[in-house]
């Protein structure tokens, strides 16, 4: 699957909210992104890769690389395109007394050598790429053999906004906003990750649902 073209219509739409949602609106994002099902969420994607070196595209805030930061003996890295996304992940990593070391970079054009990686996690980073499949082939080459991906994005199909409800309304609003800016971007269903992640050169995948539908997580492996 590829996402929109960016030279007009949609896709000019697609950019510009983008470029407010992770910059000038960066902080509404955080604040909305901190409810305990979207870190929990965090943790689980962590817990599906191997360590000890891992890197965690599109950090954000910071949650996705912090969360799974659990005493173990790994070293996280966190890579975004947003300056203001690093900005704010770094602070969050000060306040936690915690190490990050932070890359500012493009999730199409990985600054990382072949085979490097034990792990990688990417929470809400495929379906704003242009080229989701191009993004999965340079995880993919990032990869030591035997080294994991877990990915979490926005799901295709109807979530249950009960759940959300329980959950209060912050977490109310984060999906609901999550679910507008994929209806602009790209959503997946179960079967549909699994196949990017196949056709870029991973073995072993498979996908379910979380966050009370909203979300689809995936795993999956370099095994060449």
């Amino acid at each position: 699957m590829t996402a929109r073209s960016e030279g007009g219509g949609p896709g000019a739409l697609a950019a510009l909210v983008r470029a407010v949602a992770f910059g000038a609106a960066a902080p509404v994002y955080s604040f909305l992104t901190a409810h305990d099902a979207w870190r929990a969420s965090c943790r689980e994607l962590g817990a599906l890769v191997p360590g000890p070196l891992v890197l965690d595209l599109g950090v954000g805030p910071g949650a996705s690389a912090l969360e799974p930061n659990d005493g173990a003996e790994r070293i996280h890295i966190g890579l975004d395109i947003s300056g203001e996304m690093l900005r704010r992940a770094a602070r969050t990593a000060r306040v936690r007394g915690l190490h990050l070391p932070l890359v500012r970079a493009d999730a199409l054009r990985l600054p990382i050598r072949d085979g490097s990686l034990d792990g990688a996690t990417a929470h809400s980073v495929l379906y704003l790429l242009p080229d989701p499949l191009a993004g999965l082939s340079e995880v993919r080459r990032a990869l030591r053999r035997g080294g994991r991906a877990a990915l979490l994005e926005p799901r295709a199909a109807r979530p249950s906004a009960r759940e959300a409800w329980a959950g209060g309304p912050r977490r109310l609003v984060s999906m609901l906003l999550w679910r507008g800016m994929s209806r602009i971007h790209t959503r997946f269903d179960e079967g549909e990750l699994v196949a990017l992640l196949t056709a870029a050169g991973l073995g072993r995948a498979r996908a379910w649902p979380v966050l009370g539908g909203f979300g689809v997580m995936a795993v999956a492996e370099r095994t060449d």
